[in-house]
């Protein structure tokens, strides 16, 4: 039998379906290329030299399998090494079906000697996992076992690889406890590595650390720049960049270098928590210890100043990197333009937008969704839309991001006959809408009143097979609470509980203020009493709601109750509780206890602001505790407050109503009223 060449097709290890790389056909006629060489020498040594070369082709190497195929058994059929050597020829050029193809009928060929070794089964073990497919290295391990082959560190690590590569951590790990750690079958310095860099991709970083400290302990491990790369970024990603940093000082300390990965991953953990201060350091390191950084540090300190609204700074890092010869990529851009939006900045935006296209960056729909997303806030929604139509012009895809960005700019302007109709282009498109997109537009018919439009598209999702997340349930109870259908919102809260999505805490907020807002009160205090039953902890802004309600309520002892007992949740009362309360207190005419409370606040450190000292004014005045007003007024002077306009306003009906009175001139003083 002979080989046909017929067809050769490259399959990537992304690609999962395949035809075969090329079929097996008899024909007796077919013509060999006279490889002489390989009659004369070693066929072992000729193989291997032509693999090495560099230069062999897919059709010189096929027909040097045929020709080995064809050799007598004495030459070439006892020795199974330069099969494999082709075989790698086909992995290394990614010709992964090719080599399942060949093994195939190299196995047919046993009859005559061909037995495949452990080299040839890490070979197509590596195959499988390249193309996806790591049950076939399962497979293709058991088969080695049946015929009596051992598996090597290479067949172990293979596995491993390809395990992690699939995001299969549990069978991963399991593979590397039950046949290797407890076991006893060989490991080395890459299967650890294999195992931690799974871990910490399963944000199984803890763990990783673990086994990395314990492989360290017995001596398992070489600790290297690539393994502790892998940790301190899962720490990073993690948020964890304390203990990240400490493991980069233990790094150094150990005399090993980190690289511009190990810097971009700490520089990107500093900039994640707002240490800007933290990563700049870090970039001032890098440049001493003479590590380069490339366009990925540039675009993380770029990226972390436009966050943290320091766009000015981020202009002068574009320019660094310009200097340094590194060329800003779109990446670079999109932050850029991002922050600036942000800010506000229309006119750098624009000049940043016009620069980008002037340095033959092509813009990509995620600059095209900020700029259209920006416009839309601004209340520019017919730029908006024009920009869409640009972007579909230069043959651009929208995507999902696109669309729910422009129906939220049309809901934003109160223009939702025709936000509905963008969501209604998507149909039929390769991006129909998602729970996204009916929360926002849920939202529009919300926030305009409409709800007789809002509660049917929540019967849709179910009949189009979306299943409403906890944003869309809790943005249609607040619409029905606030056009004082409270009944409904309870069932649909309820039908939450029972069949989910699980309400939220902003869920329990939303309903407990409905309630509140509504009238009712018990109901409210029911609810907000079952918080912790269902496992949630209600946070200050919720007690502050709560206790502003019952004060309004006239249940001031109640809500002192729950003041008095925030500590025992683990909380501490804010400037705007303290408000709350104050208000409370002078509405029953308590300004004693007011005046009380105001200095427990002062003791406490909780900041009185202007708001607070004018409420402190504003209730002795209505008590005619004249003399406490003006004392306060003073210390409102001193910390460069100014009466509002409501207190300045019972001052001037005090200087009309009482002339003559004491604190009348100083009342005046304040005001900068004559006589």
């Amino acid at each position: 039998m002979v080989i046909q060449k017929c067809h050769i097709q490259r399959v990537s290890s992304g690609n999962h379906c395949s035809s075969l790389a090329f079929f097996f056909r008899s024909n007796t006629n077919t013509t060999i290329n006279p490889y002489s060489n390989i009659n004369k020498y070693n066929p072992v040594d000729f193989v291997r030299d032509r693999c090495k070369s560099g230069n062999l082709g897919v059709d010189e190497a096929l027909d040097l399998f045929d020709k080995l195929i064809q050799m007598p058994y004495s030459s070439s059929s006892s020795s199974i090494i330069p099969f494999n050597q082709i075989l790698g020829f086909f992995v290394k050029i990614k010709y992964y079906f090719t080599v399942f193809s060949l093994w195939k009928f190299m196995d047919t060929q046993r009859r005559i000697g061909i037995e495949s070794d452990i080299f040839t089964f890490n070979t197509l073990i590596n195959c499988s996992c390249y193309v996806g497919r790591v049950d076939l290295g399962y497979a293709l391990f058991a088969k080695l076992l049946k015929l009596g082959l051992e598996p090597d560190v290479f067949t172990f690590n293979t596995l491993l690889k390809g395990l992690s590569m699939q995001g299969e951590t549990t069978q991963c790990l399991q593979l590397f406890y039950k046949l290797i750690a407890n076991n006893g079958y060989p490991c080395n310095h890459i299967t650890y590595t294999i195992v931690i860099n799974a871990l910490c991709k399963s944000k199984k970083v803890g763990d990783a650390l673990t086994l990395f400290k314990a492989a360290l302990g017995k001596d398992k491990l070489k600790p290297d720049v690539f393994i502790y790369n892998i940790i301190i970024d899962g720490l990073c990603k993690e948020n964890r960049v304390k203990n990240a940093f400490h493991l980069f000082q233990e790094m150094s300390g150990k005399g090993i270098i980190g690289d511009v990965f190990t810097y971009n991953s700490l520089i990107h953990g500093f900039g994640n928590i707002g240490q800007l201060k933290g990563a700049l350091i870090l970039f001032e390191q890098m440049l001493e210890k003479g590590v380069s950084p490339d366009v990925i540090t540039f675009n993380i300190l770029i990226d972390s100043h436009c966050k943290n609204q320091r766009t000015d700074e981020a202009l002068e890092l574009l320019q660094v990197m310009r200097q340094r010869g590194e060329k800003p990529n779109v990446f670079t851009y999109n932050s850029l333009i991002h922050g600036l939006c942000n800010s506000n900045q229309w006119k750098k935006a624009t000049q940043l937008f016009t620069d980008m296209i002037s340095q033959e960056i092509s813009p990509d729909v995620c600059t095209y969704n900020i700029l259209i997303d920006a416009v839309s806030k601004e209340g520019k929604i017919e730029d908006a839309h024009d920009l869409f139509e640009v972007m579909i012009q230069r043959g651009m895809e929208p995507n999902m991001v696109t669309y729910n960005v422009l129906i939220d700019g049309y809901c934003l302007q109160g223009q939702l006959e025709v936000a509905r109709q963008v969501f209604d282009s998507m149909w039929g498109t390769i991006h129909e809408p998602e729970v996204r997109s009916y929360s926002i537009l849920i939202n529009g018919y919300c926030k305009a009143k409409r709800l007789d439009e809002a509660v049917p598209l929540l019967e849709d999702m179910s009949r189009k097979g979306l299943t409403p997340d906890v944003v869309t349930y809790t943005t249609l109870i607040d619409g029905l609470c606030k056009t004082r259908r409270v009944a409904v919102a309870e069932q649909i809260f309820e039908d939450m509980r029972a069949h989910g999505p699980k309400p939220d805490i902003i869920t329990y907020h939303t309903l407990v203020d409905g309630l509140c807002v509504n009238g009712f009160l018990s109901k409210a205090l029911e609810l907000f009493h079952k918080i912790e039953n269902d496992g949630f902890q209600a946070d200050i802004v919720m007690y502050n709601s709560i206790i502003g309600h019952m004060c309004r309520a006239g249940k001031l002892n109640e809500a002192k109750e729950i003041f008095c007992n925030l500590s025992t949740k683990g909380l501490q009362p804010n400037t705007r509780t303290y408000q709350i309360m104050l208000n409370g207190l002078f509405k029953e005419g308590r300004s004693n206890d007011a005046q009380n409370l105001f200095k427990e606040m002062e003791e406490k450190g909780v900041l009185a602001d202007e708001h607070t000292f004018n409420i402190m004014v504003q209730g002795f005045l209505c008590d005619k505790e004249f003399q406490n007003a003006v004392e306060f007024l003073h210390t409102m002077n001193k910390r460069g407050f100014s009466p509002s306009a409501q207190v300045a306003s019972l001052m001037v009906n005090l200087i009309a109503d009482e002339p003559d009175h004491e604190t009348t001139g100083v009342l005046r003083k304040y005001l900068h009223v004559d006589k």
